[in-house]
């Protein structure tokens, strides 16, 4: 009878320490549903560690049901059973949280691939619309500078054409000049003409009239 009561002790022994861990698990699977994905990958770690310990400890129930009589292993090992199954619904739970943990790490990683994505997208446009508008600027210096050319040699052109102007303005001028000398030269010689028809008239006027005077005298 003492041997029996030794082992049952034994096995409740086992069975607390079952539920502590239990218990333990049950908290921290709680903790990490609302835990952040950094923070939840070391509770994994622990809680896996917790299982084994678990484990173990249903091991052990096991081996010391098993020495005791019929009347008490009977009861015992359906306990046992039931244990096994609440540690199997918990390992289920872990998984379960895993795997919702991967996939929110999934999401976060594609939804940060995408927030890159359209950061490289938007990178790209501005880039494209910084060389489309450089490209344009490019255009309007290039055209600005041949119409600046075509400019200054429309200039040059007109300026070429004022001084051929100038020059025959100053070929006419002279040439005004030299007609203007011609003229004086002759209006002079035909003065001078004048005087002498005059002088010639003068002279045989004075000289009818002293053969006048002298005919009668």
């Amino acid at each position: 009878m003492h041997s029996q009561i030794t082992l049952s002790e034994m096995f409740r022994s086992y069975e607390q320490d079952y539920k502590t861990h239990m218990e333990s698990v049950m908290y921290d699977l709680l903790k990490m549903s609302k835990e952040r994905r950094e923070d939840a990958d070391k509770s994994f770690s622990k809680v896996s560690d917790e299982l084994q310990q678990t484990e173990q400890c249903i091991k052990q129930m096991e081996l010391e049901a098993s020495t005791l009589p019929s009347s008490y292993k009977k009861e015992l090992m359906e306990t046992i059973k039931q244990y096994k199954r609440d540690m199997a619904k918990v390992e289920k739970d872990l998984k379960q949280l895993q795997l919702d943990q991967q996939e929110d790490s999934s999401r976060e990683k594609l939804f940060n691939d995408r927030q890159i994505n359209q950061a490289l997208l938007k990178q790209e446009d501005r880039y494209i619309r910084q060389t489309l508008e450089l490209e344009a600027a490019k255009r309007t210096a290039y055209l600005t500078e041949q119409q600046a050319n075509q400019i200054s040699i429309n200039l040059h052109s007109q300026s070429m054409t004022l001084d051929n102007s100038i020059r025959k303005t100053q070929y006419i001028r002279e040439d005004l000049g030299e007609s203007n000398s011609l003229v004086n030269i002759m209006k002079n010689r035909i003065m001078k003409r004048k005087f002498i028809v005059y002088g010639v008239f003068g002279f045989l006027a004075l000289c009818l009239t002293i053969a006048i005077m002298s005919w009668f005298f």
